[in-house]
């Protein structure tokens, strides 16, 4: 359940599980999460007949939920491997988890839920002998839905 407080969190305090149970571990660690969005569809309807020019709007279809999460590469084919799961058309589905953790890490300040998760996509590290950079690579997951707790 959230916390609330008046100061907002920081965001660099944060742990994943890619719902198989590891959490906190080197193969869950990410340095960044992104699109924890919620969107509904918008539906216009104006009858022929009315007064104003304005349509009316309405609640459509919930659009499906698209977090990208980045990590170092450290070698592990984990990833790859439920990825492949997708590839052979029997996606396996996870309920993925991502926790905001308070300043020192004891609690859970918020936790977005991502319900029946797969991957669709991970794209590699771009690789460059000129800078001196981490090798990064991405996940992502389309989920059909993201609850807060």
């Amino acid at each position: 359940m959230p916390v609330l407080r008046d100061p907002p969190y920081a965001a660099f305090n944060f742990r994943v599980n890619l719902g198989d149970d590891e959490s906190g571990g080197v193969e869950s660690g990410f340095s960044e999460v992104t699109g924890l969005d919620q969107r509904v569809e918008l539906l216009e309807y104006r009858a022929g007949n009315s007064s104003s020019t304005a349509p009316q709007l309405m609640a459509g279809l919930a659009r499906p939920v698209t977090v990208t999460l980045t990590r170092g590469v450290i070698g592990s084919e984990r990833l790859q491997q439920w990825l492949n799961s997708s590839l052979t058309g029997i996606a396996e589905r996870r309920n993925v988890t991502v926790q905001l953790l308070t300043e020192d890490r004891g609690g859970v300040a918020q936790e977005w839920r991502l319900v029946n998760a797969i991957p669709v996509a991970i794209t590699g590290p771009t690789l460059n002998a000129n800078t001196s950079a981490i090798a990064m690579e991405q996940l992502v997951l389309v989920a059909e839905s993201l609850s807060l707790r």
